[in-house]
């Protein structure tokens, strides 16, 4: 039923597929296709170009990017060294710190040792010139007696 109704309408309008197929043909080589090759042409000259320069733009910061993350490794591992230097120098600064004071603690000793030392030698002196004193008070007596 659709078909007879097809070749009734291609009778009325005298059309036919090809006649169509021949005028969207004729209709796209002189009305689109110039178009699209305008298009084309402006894409190749204006816009692709400019592709070219961002793409390079990109390659140039990806360079700079990937130097700027060597440059973070580098330091990374500088700090890494750093922070293990630290931590050997507070380390033996603990040490040296402990043995300071234990040589303190015996300097101490020592000091106290020493002050006794002197109080006791200050004290054999007064002793000694006491009895020097009696000494000549005893001689003093034996000239007068004898």
């Amino acid at each position: 039923m659709f078909r007879n109704m097809k070749k009734e309408d291609e009778r009325k309008t005298g059309l036919t597929k090809k006649d169509i197929s021949d005028s969207l043909n004729e209709f796209f080589g002189k009305q689109i296709e110039p178009r699209f090759n305008r298009i084309e042409s402006y894409i190749q000259k204006q816009i692709e170009p400019r592709f070219d320069r961002i793409d390079k733009k990109l390659e140039e910061h990806d360079k700079r990017f990937n130097d700027l993350t060597n440059h973070f490794d580098q330091i990374y591992n500088r700090l890494e060294r750093l922070e293990t230097e630290y931590f050997s120098i507070t380390a033996a600064l603990q040490r040296i710190e402990d043995r300071l004071d234990r040589v303190e603690q015996k300097l101490d000793k020592e000091i106290s040792i020493r002050e006794h030392l002197e109080k006791e030698v200050s004290d054999l002196k007064q002793r000694i010139a006491v009895l020097q004193g009696k000494i000549e008070e005893i001689e003093g007596r034996l000239k007068t007696i004898s």
